[in-house]
């Protein structure tokens, strides 16, 4: 069909009182928010991607990973897939390598939430990264906390209820992960 074709059609269908078909608009891209996000080979060029899967816990799953072309451009951090509580949306964010010493050091903060911060009844303590990734602590009616953990940057996924133990476990994850890439710079 042309496009004269195309636009004789719609200008009828309005003349005879008919509505023209809606455009519907793609939801904004956002902007790269981290080097491991945006990564991108030049045209032409390969690029070579190194992971381990390190692991995680129920709808919580950790992987390091490294990226680099063929002309020397690098990117390496973490990748966080989070599932959300009902299994229906399942969400990445990305953690530049630079970033992992504070979202270890955030996850310690969290972890030292033991009583409410606020004078208000209820509390929340965030620790958000550049590509946000989101860590809660949460104050729940008997007065105690849990966690949570938000993935993705236009749709989210989150898990909620993560108790101290499985906290730890994420910052074991991470700590291997910034054990990994280290290790990977003083081989090259």
């Amino acid at each position: 069909m042309t496009v004269f074709t195309l636009t004789c059609a719609v200008l009828s269908l309005a003349a005879a009182g008919g509505q023209a078909p809606a455009i519907v608009a793609a939801p904004p891209l956002l902007p790269p928010a981290t080097r491991l996000e945006g990564f991108s080979p030049s045209p032409g060029t390969l690029m070579t991607i190194g992971y381990d899967r390190l692991g995680g816990l129920q709808g919580v799953f950790v992987e390091v990973r490294e990226m680099q072309d063929a002309r020397g451009g690098l990117a390496s951090g973490l990748v966080l897939t989070v599932s959300d509580d009902d299994a229906h949306g399942r969400e990445e964010s990305y953690v530049d390598a630079d970033e992992i010493p504070a979202l270890i050091k955030g996850v310690d903060a969290l972890l030292e939430v033991s009583r409410n911060p606020t004078s208000f009844d209820n509390y929340e303590v965030h620790y958000t990264t550049r590509g946000e990734l989101l860590l809660s602590a949460l104050s729940t009616r008997n007065g105690g906390v849990v966690y949570g953990i938000r993935a993705g940057r236009l749709a989210k996924a989150q898990r909620a209820g993560l108790t101290v133990g499985e906290m730890l476990k994420l910052r074991s994850l991470f700590e291997a992960a910034e054990q990994k890439l280290h290790a990977v710079l003083a081989g090259k």
